[in-house]
């Protein structure tokens, strides 16, 4: 469950992904880790999907990396994975 009582269910992530990346929705979908702020769903073999899910702040911590690993990335010394999305709150998933 997120902080505000959400159950995160493989069934919300593909309603999330219906309702804002339907191009996206009907790849293969399994939940792939839950850590302290977030749980992160595999799609497909190439991409992944991340929730905030633990604590109030997760949100916030995702949006600083949805900002600024783009503009890390190229300087790191290995490959990290870059955001290609960002999904906004909506009535099932606030």
């Amino acid at each position: 469950m997120t902080h505000d009582g959400t159950a995160l269910t493989a069934d919300l992530v593909r309603t999330l992904l219906r309702a804002q990346h339907p191009d996206l929705a009907e790849r293969p979908l399994r939940l792939g880790a839950r850590g302290w702020d977030n749980q992160l769903w595999r799609l497909g073999d190439d991409l992944a999907v991340r929730l905030p899910w633990a604590t109030a702040t997760a949100d916030a911590l995702l949006l600083k990396e949805h900002t600024w690993l783009p503009v890390l990335a190229p300087r790191l010394p290995l490959p990290v994975p870059v955001p290609q999305r960002l999904g906004a709150p909506s009535a099932g998933f606030p």
